[in-house]
């Protein structure tokens, strides 16, 4: 019986609620997270012009990086790297990114876009056709599938690679200006030295416009991360005369980041600003942050705005733009109740006794898991399940009426209760090939006295790609990795393991070549585990007979 028909005729409802984190520590806190960064500058071309400044860029962002907590790929700024040495870099910096809770990425150099992909320009680059592309640059999507499948909390992608294209008299007709905009993933900040199509200047000094405002900027305590690429786009624009304008792409993001937070923080809602012969610097900054976002199509951006600038000039369009982009009714504040939310209360209620509260029964008290006592288990499974009560929360355990088990618990910041429980009964009912039950979460046992209730849980084999169905991953990875893999171009393919662990490859030649190249890439990075090739361009294929019995072939010929 395929596990995946059963999970397509009934699916159990488990809500996905993403943690919340909020980053609210002092200067001297700010060391409490795990920060990890990869700062990457290239300067002396091979190929191409050499350009004077983006070495200088790159110490410049890893002292700031450095004083602001990050931990450095390398210890320091990763300097006139070849194609190999940067996927080397690239590939340390997805492993050193673990359950890290932020990640940053910072790259100054050559950057150049391809039928609407963003390429980083190695040292080494030397294009003579357009096919060189694939073989001499570094697409951009390979660091944001890092930071997916490292599921750090929060990414930050800052490129400060808008230059001129060097090798724009070759006849590379697929070859734009500039960088091309992309949808940031979930829980992820793109930030752009200048607007996309357009060029952004290396500089006269020793540090390109935007570096030298961006490395100043992210060491303003108290600044959210919002705040500082704003100024960071104010003083660009001022500097350059209005000619380049910075530019952001942000999916939305929980919680407050600060590079350095601030001494003390306030949550009240601001107050309304008096009149004051400085109000015009607010009313800048209101129409820099607009000019910003007004042509996005990023539902996270208008909010943003709504929240900075309740009562703005453009809050009327701000919200308009969020229901034409799909916002709910929980999406942002209409302009009423934002007016609601700083009435003044009245004396009379304040004066009004509090009504009495109920005191609620007494909850009964949770009957610990005991191994010995699991239903239908062996003896083996007993003893391997020794350790899950040693195991970190959130975790799982769901067991099937055949004998069999899963166990997940949280192997990263940004995997949750309800991830570790679908993923249980992901894992459990594949093998079993029938639906299982969960019997415990965290350190409870949930079963209750009915005994084994099957909980089936969709497992998508065949149909289109859908980034909200991939199985036995996180629900981050989803509106990360996944997500993210439906956008990249090409053929291309995905493959996957029962522990959520994945691999993507593409713009390839053809799907059997993706289909083998994501299989061996998934390998390399699960070790023992087996990696299942779950898509092939925008089809799923994990129930595909012929996929299947290829795998078999491959299994018999070891």
């Amino acid at each position: 019986m395929s596990v995946s028909t059963l999970g397509r005729t009934v699916a159990v409802a488990l809500p996905l609620i993403l943690s919340l984190f909020v980053w609210m520590a002092g200067p001297g806190e700010a060391m409490a997270e795990r920060r990890v960064a990869l700062v990457l500058g290239n300067s002396a071309y091979q190929h191409a012009p050499r350009l004077p400044n983006p070495v200088n860029d790159a110490n410049a962002m890893a002292e700031s990086l450095r004083a602001a907590g990050f931990e450095l790929i390398g210890g320091a700024p990763q300097l006139d790297l070849d194609r190999a040495g940067t996927e080397r870099a690239i590939r340390s910096f997805g492993t050193k990114l673990a359950g890290a809770d932020v990640g940053l990425l910072f790259y100054a150099g050559h950057g150049m876009q391809a039928r609407g992909t963003n390429f980083l320009l190695p040292v080494s680059a030397n294009l003579e056709k357009e096919a060189d592309v694939r073989y001499e640059l570094i697409d951009v999507a390979m660091v944001l599938d890092e930071m997916a499948q490292a599921e750090s909390r929060m990414n930050i992608v800052i490129l400060d690679a808008c230059r001129n294209n060097p090798f724009g008299g070759r006849g590379l007709r697929a070859v734009s200006p500039g960088l091309a905009q992309m949808q940031a993933p979930a829980g992820t900040i793109i930030a752009y030295a200048t607007q996309p199509g357009a060029v952004a200047a290396d500089g006269a000094g020793s540090n390109s416009p935007y570096t030298e405002a961006l490395s100043k900027a992210l060491l303003k305590p108290g600044e959210t991360v919002f705040d500082v690429f704003n100024d960071v786009g104010l003083a660009v624009k001022r500097n350059t005369g209005g000619v380049q304008q910075p530019w952001v792409s942000a999916s939305p993001i929980e919680g407050r980041f600060y590079f350095l937070g601030p001494t003390t923080v306030v949550t009240l809602p601001p107050a309304e600003p008096a009149a004051t012969p400085g109000a015009n610097a607010g009313s800048d900054k209101e129409a820099m942050f607009w000019d910003s976002i007004k042509g996005s199509s990023n539902r996270g951006l208008f909010q943003a705005y709504l929240k900075q600038f309740p009562q703005g000039t453009f809050a009327p369009i701000a919200e308009a733009r969020i229901v034409e982009l799909g916002g709910s009714e929980g999406s942002a504040p209409s302009s009423e109740q934002r007016a609601e939310q700083r009435a003044p209360v009245s004396v009379a209620a304040l004066a009004a006794p509090p009504l009495p509260v109920p005191a609620a029964p007494p909850a009964p008290a949770a009957r610990p898991v005991d191994v010995e006592a699991i239903p239908y288990l062996s003896a083996k499974s007993r003893a391997a399940l020794s350790l899950y009560p040693g195991l970190p929360s959130p975790k799982a355990l769901a067991i099937s009426a055949k004998g069999n088990y899963a166990y997940f618990s949280n192997k990263s910041n940004s995997r949750t209760e309800d991830d570790v429980k679908r993923s249980a009964l992901q894992y459990c009912q594949y093998r079993a090939e029938e639906p299982c039950a969960l019997y415990a979460v965290d350190d409870a046992v949930v079963m209750g006295a009915k005994g084994f209730v099957p909980m089936p849980v969709e497992i998508a084999g065949s149909g289109r790609f859908d980034p909200s169905r991939v199985p036995f991953v996180s629900d981050y990875t989803r509106k990360a990795g996944m997500v993210n893999y439906q956008r990249n171009p090409g053929h291309k393919a995905l493959a996957l393991t029962l522990t959520g662990r994945w691999a993507s490859v593409w713009d390839r030649d053809g799907r059997d070549e993706a289909g083998e190249a994501a299989v061996a890439k998934c390998e390399e990075a699960a070790g023992k585990e087996d990696c299942m090739l779950y898509a092939l361009d925008d089809d799923i294929v994990l129930d595909d007979p012929g996929v299947a019995g290829q795998a078999e072939e491959d299994d018999e010929e070891e």
